[in-house]
């Protein structure tokens, strides 16, 4: 009887084995991120100078992970913008997330502020996809319109919401989203690393009483010389979305007064 009990015992602690999630591991593939400013001369607050701005999260590699079969997402994230930067979205035409997702040849024109190209990758996976900004109402944020057609057929949407930063010393703005969990796991068995999304704000203008309001302009350079950036992300390597690790990124572009 006692040899069946114990039996029994270890029959049910492999099957619990067998069953448990995958634990959570720190990511060991290290995030990058790159941004330029064009043109690097700032304005001022009575003459704001238009800017353009391109911005690349990204991986070298991702090897130090898959390399022991460890896959990664990205949940959430921040991009903090620097101080002397404005961004004048509540001047310009908007579309709601909802009608990005459902046609964004609906939206209004001039609604579209930015586009982007990335690239995912995991266990058994590459995948190409393009990426478009949307203002959302009042400027309050940008929807990304993201697709993708080989291998897989992609289309969601990642809202994001930008917030004004008063106290902060060295940011103007922060803009924070959530990766829908669809592109965290975009096939069964697949937790996909965001190796690039490489995004292009370019120069742009809406006129209001007769006056050129462009969307990105720049009022300072600070004393420094730099202009400030950092972006923050928090990455999953379970199907649970489960933060695992997180990691910050700062970097900066010389400017001139």
């Amino acid at each position: 009887m006692k040899r069946i009990a114990l039996t029994a015992m270890a029959a049910l602690t492999a099957l619990a084995v067998a069953v448990a999630p995958a634990s959570a591991e720190t990511v060991q593939s290290v995030q990058k991120f790159a941004v330029k400013v064009k043109p690097s001369k700032a304005g001022t607050k009575k003459k704001p100078r238009a800017i353009s701005l391109s911005a690349n999260p990204f991986f070298e590699s991702n090897d130090a992970d898959l390399g022991r079969e460890v896959q990664f997402a990205t949940v959430n994230a921040n991009v903090f913008f620097p101080k002397g930067g404005v961004y004048n979205g509540k001047y310009f035409p908007s579309c709601s997330s909802a009608t990005v997702f459902q046609d964004e040849k609906l939206c209004p024109r001039g609604s579209q502020v930015g586009s982007a190209k990335g690239f995912g990758k995991g266990l058994g996976l590459e995948e190409e996809v393009v990426g478009k900004f949307f203002n959302q109402p009042g400027g309050k944020g940008t929807t990304l319109l993201v697709t993708g057609e080989s291998p897989l057929i992609i289309r969601e949407v990642v809202p994001a919401t930008l917030t004004t930063l008063t106290g902060d010393p060295n940011y103007s703005y922060k803009l924070a989203f959530s990766v829908p969990r669809n592109l965290q796991s975009p096939a069964p068995g697949v937790i996909a690393s965001v190796m690039k999304f490489d995004s292009t704000i370019p120069v742009q203008y809406v006129t209001r009483k007769g006056k050129k309001i462009p969307l990105l302009s720049s009022v300072s350079c600070p004393a420094d010389g730099k202009w400030k950036f950092k972006y923050t992300a928090d990455y999953t390597t379970t199907f649970d979305g489960a933060i695992a690790s997180s990691q910050t990124v700062e970097t900066s572009q010389a400017c001139t007064k």
